[in-house]
C-alpha cells in the first residue's frame, strides 16, 4: 500500500471513528432566577458564526436537541429576560435573569459573547462586571461606570444625561419599580456593588412596555441569593489623599457588607447588603490644608427575598433605605462656605412581585410598591444673600423641606403564540400610581452688587409658604414582538397614558425592526420610530404655592429704586411631555473579535413644562409649551482578546437645543435665585463632539493595566451683565474637556482568598478642566475659568471572597 493510500485510509478511518463524537444529544430545562419554568424560550445552537439548530422550551421549560456538534454553544433567549450562553455540559438547568427586550444595554452583567449571541445589545452598550471591576473607579458604585458608554455624559450638575435627554426624562427603575423622586423625576439611589446583577440602559426603547419617559431609562437589576451561603466585607481600609490640596488627610472610606444564601432546599432565597460611604472632596482654589471641603455621605440597606411557592408561582419581596447628605453643597471659587447649603435626603422603598405561569405559553406578573423621598436644604449662613461679580457671599437664600411619595401597582400578561408558522410574543400591561408631595419653602432677600460693591438689584420674597400637589398617573399598553422571518423581528405596540398634572390622556405608538442581512447575523440593521409620553414632575404643579417674588432695579449711583416688578408663581393648563424619535443603526462583525457600529438618533420633544417669566410682572406660570430637539451620530469600534482584554473606542457628534427655563432643569436645586427671560438655547450638556477610549490589558505576574481617556467639547455657559441679566444665553463654551485615568493593580492569593492591590490615577495629564467661569461682563476677572481638579493619586484594594 502506497504512503498516500495509507494516509487516505487512516484519515477516512479517523473521520469515521470521530463522527459520532462530533454529535451529541442535549436535554435541559430553562428557568428564571426563582426556579420557575420558562416555556417558549428560544434555544439556538451556535457552531462558530453559524446557527446549527433552533428549538423552543416546552410547557415545563424543558427542551431536547437530538444532535449538537462538538465545540458548539447554546444560546437561550426569551423576551423580558437576559440572553444567556452556556456550553452543552451546563445545559441541564439554564437560568435566565430578568432583562428588558433587545434594546437593553447591560452595563454590569455577565454578558454573552458578541460573536455567539444573535441578539446581543448594540456595540458600546455593554460592559461585563469583570470589566467594570478592572477599570478606574472612585468607589465601586453601581451607576458610576455608565459614563463609559458613548451615549451617557455627566452634566455640570453631576447628573447623568442619556442620549441628550434631561435627567428627569430618564427614570430610574429597580427590578421594574420606578424609584425616581416623584417631585423631580430624578433619583440618586445607588446600591452596594455586590447587590447589583446588572444595570440596563434603554435609550429610546421602542417597546411600549416602558412608559413615563421621553428619552430613556436606567434599571438596576438586583441579585438573588445563591445555592450556598455567601458573606463578604469590602472597603474597610480608609483612603488617604496623596495630592494637594489636603495631602495626607482622610479622603474617604466605603465599608460594605453583604450576605445571601438559600433555605428550604432552595425554595427560599435571600440576599442582604449594607454600605456606608464617606467622602471628603477638596475644592481647588478654596480648600487649604484643613478645609473647607465638600463632605458627602450616604448609606444603603438592601434586602431581597425570593420564595418559590410551586413550579408555576414565585414571589419576590425587596426593600431598601438610602439616606444621603452633602455638607457645604455648592462650595467653589464663586461660592463661599457661608453661601452653601447642607442637604439631606432619604429614600425608602418596598415592593413585592408575583409571577405565575398560567399555561405552557402564558405568564402573568403582578407588582406593587411604595416609595417615599424626604429632602431638606439648610443654608450655612444667615441674613441677606449677596450676589457679586465674583460669586455668592454671606448666605444662601432658600430654606426648603419636601416630602414626596408614590404608591404603584402594575400587571403584565404575556402570551407566546404561533401564527402561520411565525411566533408572536403578545403582552398586555396596565399600571396606576398615586403620587403625593408636601413641604415648605422659605426664601430670604438677595442683593446684587456691581464691581464697585454698589447695589444694582434687589430680589425679595413673600412669607414662607406650604407647597403641595397630587395626581394619579396611569398607563396601558398592548405589544406584539413578531418573528417575521429567520432574519427579521418586528416590535410594535400602542400605549395610553394620563392622570399626570391634570393633563388630558395621550395615546402613543412605537415600532422597531431588527433585520440581519445574512444568515449568520454578521451584519444587522436596526430601526425604530415612536412616540414617547412622560408624566409631569409634581414640583411643577406645586410651584403655584411658592412665595411671591418682588424684583427691584436700583440706580447704583444714587441708590434709588428705578422700577419694581411683582411675580406671582402659577401653574397653567398642562399637557403631558411627548417626544417623537427616529433611530437607525447598522452593526457589523468585521472579524470574530472586531465589531463596529454606526447609529443615528433624532428626537423632537414638545409640551415641556417651562417657566415663563413675563417682562411686565404679574402671573409667572409653568406652562407645557416648551420644546427641544436633539440629534447625534455615533461610531463605535471594539476589539476583544482572551482574559477579558479589550479596547473600545467611540466618537459621537451631537447637537441639542431646548428651553432655557425648562422647569425640571431649572428647579433641580429646589429653588432659583435669579430668573432669566431666555428662550430656546443650547442645552446645558450640549457637547458637540465626544471621543472616549478605554482598554484593559493583562500583563505577566497577574498585573492588570486599564487606561480610560475622554475628550469632548466644552459645555455652554451664559454671560450676564452686572445686574445678572442674561446677555448671551448658552452661546459661549467652556474649554474642551479631557481626562486620562489609569488603574494598575496586581492580584495576590492567600489561602483561597484573593485581593487586588494597586493604585489609581485620575486626570493623569493634569489637563485644565474648569468647572466654574467668571461670566459677568465688565468684571476684572471676566472670562476667567476656574475650579479645575488636578491629578489625583489613590491606593486601590479590592478583596475577593470565594
Amino acid at each position: 500500500m502506497t504512503r498516500f493510500a495509507r494516509s487516505l485510509l487512516i484519515a477516512v478511518t479517523l473521520t469515521a471513528l470521530a463522527g459520532p463524537a462530533h454529535a451529541q444529544a442535549v436535554r435541559g430545562r430553562v428557568v428564571d432566577q426563582t426556579g420557575l419554568a420558562l416555556p417558549g424560550a428560544t434555544i439556538q445552537i451556535h457552531a462558530g458564526a453559524a446557527i446549527f439548530a433552533t428549538t423552543t422550551s416546552g410547557p415545563d421549560g424543558t427542551f431536547l436537541i437530538e444532535t449538537i456538534p462538538s465545540g458548539a454553544s447554546i444560546v437561550v433567549s426569551l423576551d423580558g429576560f437576559e440572553t444567556v450562553t452556556v456550553p452543552p455540559g451546563e445545559a441541564a438547568t439554564i437560568v435566565l435573569p430578568l432583562a428588558h427586550a433587545t434594546e437593553t444595554t447591560t452595563v454590569v452583567a455577565t454578558a454573552a459573547p458578541a460573536d455567539a449571541a444573535p441578539t446581543v445589545a448594540a456595540l458600546g452598550s455593554s460592559i461585563t462586571a469583570e470589566t467594570v471591576a478592572r477599570l478606574p473607579s472612585s468607589h465601586m458604585k453601581a451607576r458610576e461606570s455608565l459614563p463609559l458608554l458613548p451615549s451617557i455624559v455627566r452634566g455640570p450638575d453631576g447628573l447623568l444625561q442619556l442620549g441628550g435627554a434631561r435627567p428627569s426624562d430618564t427614570p430610574l427603575l429597580i427590578d421594574g419599580f420606578n424609584v425616581t423622586n416623584p417631585a423631580t423625576g430624578i433619583s440618586s439611589i445607588n446600591l452596594p456593588f455586590e447587590a447589583v446583577k446588572a444595570i440596563d440602559v434603554l435609550r429610546d426603547p421602542m417597546s411600549v412596555s416602558y412608559g413615563d419617559l421621553v428619552g430613556g431609562l436606567i434599571q438596576i437589576r438586583t441579585t438573588t441569593g445563591g445555592d450556598k451561603f455567601k458573606f463578604g466585607v469590602q472597603g474597610v481600609v480608609p483612603r488617604p489623599r496623596f495630592t494637594n490640596p489636603g495631602f495626607g488627610r482622610l479622603e474617604g472610606i466605603f465599608p460594605r457588607v453583604y450576605g445571601g444564601g438559600a433555605k428550604l432546599a432552595g425554595q427560599l432565597r435571600y440576599f442582604a447588603a449594607a454600605e456606608y460611604d464617606y467622602e471628603r472632596i477638596p475644592v481647588p482654589d478654596v480648600t487649604q490644608a484643613t478645609g473647607p471641603d465638600v463632605v458627602e455621605t450616604s448609606g444603603s440597606l438592601f434586602l431581597r427575598v425570593d420564595a418559590r411557592a410551586s413550579d408555576t408561582h414565585g414571589l419576590t419581596f425587596e426593600a431598601l433605605q438610602y439616606p444621603a447628605s452633602s455638607r457645604s453643597h455648592g462650595l467653589g471659587p464663586r461660592r463661599e462656605q457661608r453661601a452653601t447649603t447642607d442637604n439631606r435626603a432619604t429614600d425608602r422603598f418596598a415592593g413585592i412581585i408575583e409571577r405565575a405561569v398560567l399555561d405552557d405559553r402564558t405568564v402573568l406578573t403582578v407588582q406593587a410598591g411604595v416609595l417615599s423621598h424626604d429632602t431638606t436644604a439648610r443654608p450655612n449662613g444667615s441674613g441677606t444673600s449677596y450676589l457679586t461679580p465674583s460669586g455668592w457671599r454671606g448666605n444662601w437664600f432658600a430654606n426648603v423641606d419636601r416630602t414626596a411619595s408614590r404608591y404603584s401597582a402594575k400587571a403584565v400578561w404575556e402570551h407566546l403564540s404561533t401564527l402561520r408558522g411565525r411566533s408572536h410574543d403578545v403582552s398586555l400591561a396596565g399600571e396606576i400610581a398615586a403620587r403625593r408631595l408636601s413641604g415648605s419653602v422659605e426664601e430670604g432677600p438677595i442683593v446684587v452688587l456691581d464691581v464697585d460693591g454698589r447695589v444694582t438689584r434687589r430680589v425679595e420674597f413673600g412669607p414662607a409658604s406650604a407647597v403641595h400637589a397630587r395626581d394619579v398617573p396611569f398607563g396601558a399598553a398592548v405589544r406584539d414582538v413578531w418573528q417575521a422571518s429567520s432574519r427579521a423581528t418586528i416590535d410594535m405596540g400602542v400605549r395610553y397614558d394620563g392622570g399626570s398634572g391634570h393633563a388630558p390622556a395621550t395615546p402613543s405608538a412605537r415600532a422597531g425592526l431588527r433585520y440581519a442581512l445574512d444568515n449568520e447575523a454578521v451584519t444587522v440593521v436596526k430601526a425604530g420610530l415612536g412616540m414617547f409620553v412622560a408624566t409631569v414632575p409634581l414640583a411643577a404643579e406645586a410651584y403655584e404655592n411658592y412665595p411671591t417674588r418682588i424684583e427691584t432695579d436700583i440706580d447704583p449711583a444714587t441708590g434709588e429704586a428705578t422700577g419694581s416688578l411683582v411675580f406671582n408663581p402659577a401653574f397653567d393648563a398642562i399637557r403631558l411631555p411627548r417626544a417623537t424619535t427616529l433611530t437607525l443603526s447598522i452593526e457589523r462583525q468585521l472579524t470574530p473579535r472586531l465589531d463596529a457600529q454606526l447609529a443615528f438618533t433624532r428626537r423632537e420633544t414638545t409640551h415641556i413644562a417651562t417657566l415663563r417669566v413675563p417682562a411686565d410682572g404679574g402671573l409667572m406660570p409653568v406652562r407645557s409649551d416648551g420644546s427641544s430637539t436633539y440629534r447625534d451620530l455615533e461610531l463605535s469600534v471594539r476589539r476583544r482578546w482572551d482574559g477579558d482584554q479589550q479596547i473600545f473606542v467611540s466618537y459621537v457628534r451631537a447637537a441639542g437645543r431646548g428651553e432655557f427655563n425648562d422647569f425640571s432643569t431649572l428647579f433641580q436645586s429646589l429653588a432659583v435665585p435669579v430668573l432669566q427671560r431666555a428662550g430656546v438655547t443650547r442645552t446645558p450638556t450640549d457637547a458637540r463632539d465626544r471621543l472616549i477610549a478605554w482598554g484593559t490589558v493583562n500583563l505577566p505576574l497577574r498585573i492588570v493595566v486599564s487606561p480610560v481617556t475622554e475628550w469632548r467639547s466644552g459645555f455652554p455657559y451664559t454671560v450676564v451683565d452686572q445686574r445678572y441679566v442674561a446677555v448671551e444665553a448658552n452661546k459661549r463654551s467652556f474649554p474642551p474637556f479631557m481626562a486620562t485615568d489609569l488603574i494598575v493593580y496586581k492580584t495576590f492569593t492567600v489561602k483561597k482568598r484573593s485581593a487586588d492591590i494597586g493604585f489609581q490615577l485620575f486626570n493623569a495629564t493634569n489637563h485644565f478642566n474648569p468647572r466654574d467661569v467668571y461670566a459677568v461682563l465688565g468684571a476684572p476677572e471676566w472670562g476667567r475659568f476656574a475650579n479645575s481638579v488636578g491629578p489625583i493619586l489613590r491606593g486601590f484594594l479590592m478583596l475577593k471572597w470565594k
